[in-house]
């Protein structure tokens, strides 16, 4: 039998990683790997596993995968977020399919994300399938700042049925903060990798964004919150642009 890990990385998610342990508790191990909480994350993840480690050296999203992944004594990688639950379908599928798996495979689930306490059916939301079980033998995550992702060229994928049930935000403002942060970091990364923004291209990128998740993906059939995703994600867009064009280390090149 092939044995599975659970790898999360989180920071102050007292709030919802009870509910995501509780859904992983039929794996063979659970590593929670903190970036310095201050609320009660950590003593809650406790209730579930042994093995909680912190480093609150934070190097990025990827960085942060990849020393989960070090921490875990199972070739098989489950990555999964504080925000997610596994259904039950899930996880009888994963436990099929693992069963026959060899290396080259690498898994995509499902997730379906609950915003604003409605679960979001298109606005390019769903289906939205993201490889998460892998074998870390074989493959790794990319070392990104922000929007981390397998690296997996060359795998054997298999999308697997069973929705990842995704707790984005109950709050809108939480939500358009978190946005702001991700902008914020794209445009850091950008700069890292020698790239600049700019006022056109943050305006034409913007338009675009709007246009690709309202109409494109269909978003104008989830109402309100449809047009509220549409209307977040071109603001997320133009502003990515708009911080790396008026990134500081710009400023001291132009010096």
């Amino acid at each position: 039998m092939k044995k599975i890990s659970i790898c999360i990385i989180c920071k102050n998610e007292e709030s919802k990683i009870s509910s995501c342990l509780a859904s992983v508790n039929w794996a063979d191990e659970i590593i929670v790997v903190d970036s310095g909480s201050t609320d009660r994350t950590i003593e809650v993840a406790k209730q579930f596993t042994d093995k909680v480690y912190i480093e609150d050296d934070w190097q990025g999203f990827g960085i942060q995968r990849r020393r989960a992944e070090e921490y875990a004594s199972n070739d098989w990688i489950f990555a999964i977020d504080c925000d997610e639950i596994v259904t039950e379908k899930l996880k009888n599928e994963i436990l099929r399919n693992i069963a026959q798996a060899n290396e080259s495979d690498v898994f995509y689930v499902n997730r379906l994300t609950n915003f604003c306490g409605e679960f979001i059916y298109h606005s390019g939301w769903y289906p939205d399938r993201i490889a998460r079980i892998y074998n870390k033998n074989k493959f790794s995550y990319n070392k990104s700042l922000v929007h981390e992702a397998l690296d997996c060229k060359g795998c054997k994928k298999t999308r697997l049925k069973g929705d990842l049930l995704h707790y984005q935000y109950d709050d809108l403002f939480q939500y358009i903060n978190k946005r702001n942060r991700y902008a914020s970091l794209s445009a850091d990364d950008k700069q890292r990798k020698g790239k600049k923004g700019g006022m056109f291209k943050a305006t034409y990128s913007a338009i675009f964004a709007f246009i690709r998740h309202y109409f494109l993906r269909l978003g104008f059939l989830d109402g309100r919150l449809g047009f509220a995703i549409a209307m977040i994600q071109m603001q997320y867009t133009f502003n990515k642009y708009l911080f790396a064009y008026f990134h500081p280390n710009n400023s001291k090149d132009k010096k």
